[in-house]
């Protein structure tokens, strides 16, 4: 669509599209914040919207305000579901309206709506990946593990770089650890490569292909699930990259498993 100018000629048209871009818009900050408030319930933590405090210091008061913080994100997601299914039912018969008045112009116009939100969801992704960060300097203890004191670790530093204690469960992994893709990421791919497949075969066998190709396809996005923590390893793995090219730094892998991180 680069260089392309599409005009609308009826205000109703571009009054339904870009009610089709806010709903669009919506419901994908919501898919945000629901995998934000998954994070925080994973690593524990006490998302800025959760104000109370406590007197008490004693290890039954922790654990009451532990669940207290649990049960608030709970609530949180609950309601970030509700709101989710509602937006989805919004922005389908929007869907359908738009698809009715702007005909065949409609899926170009979709695709530009999509590639700018995309974009704009991206930069949304990455501040919410570096708020754990913020939550974890501002409750950030010192932890003393006379566990396993005997046993070789999994990770040694070389260099005088220093990681957070995240990054550095995220190296212990070991470069075999496999990180789940977003279906979501790979579906157009996948697409594209059943769609050429599919023209190989005779034309009249072709509609019957795919029939059955779209009922695969939506049955692995509906049943693959993508778990909230890979792509915090992601944004991990990402983050640590750019500090070692900036230092001409790089990670061998050594027996037994360890990793080492040397000039």
């Amino acid at each position: 669509m680069h260089g392309t100018n599409i005009k609308i000629i009826g205000a109703q048209q571009a009054k339904i599209c870009n009610i089709y871009k806010n709903t669009r818009l919506k419901l994908l900050k919501t898919n945000a914040a629901i995998w934000f408030n998954k994070m925080c319930k994973i690593k524990h933590q006490k998302p800025n919207y959760i104000q109370f405090r406590t007197r008490g210091k004693t290890p039954q008061d922790k654990k009451t305000t532990s669940n207290a913080i649990s049960f608030r994100i709970n609530q949180e997601i609950k309601f970030l579901y509700c709101k989710k299914q509602s937006l989805n039912t919004q922005l389908y018969q929007i869907h359908l309206e738009c698809a009715n008045q702007c005909n065949k112009v409609w899926q170009h116009i979709q695709d530009c709506i999509d590639g700018r939100l995309n974009e704009k969801m991206d930069d949304l992704y990455q501040k919410l990946n570096k708020k754990p960060d913020g939550l974890c300097k501002q409750h950030q203890t010192t932890h003393h593990n006379n566990k396993n004191t005997n046993t070789t670790p999994r990770l040694i530093n070389l260099t005088n770089l220093t990681f957070t204690r995240e990054q550095t469960h995220t190296l212990t992994m070991g470069p075999k650890y496999a990180l789940e893709k977003d279906p979501k990421r790979y579906a157009n791919e996948l697409i594209i490569d059943t769609e050429n497949a599919i023209r190989q075969l005779e034309p009249k066998l072709q509609n019957t292909f795919r029939h059955m190709a779209s009922r695969k396809i939506k049955q692995i996005l509906t049943t693959n699930t993508y778990r909230p923590m890979h792509k915090r390893h992601q944004h991990n793995i990402k983050q640590i990259k750019n500090r070692l090219q900036r230092n001409n730094l790089t990670i061998a892998e050594g027996g037994q498993e360890q990793s080492h991180s040397r000039n």
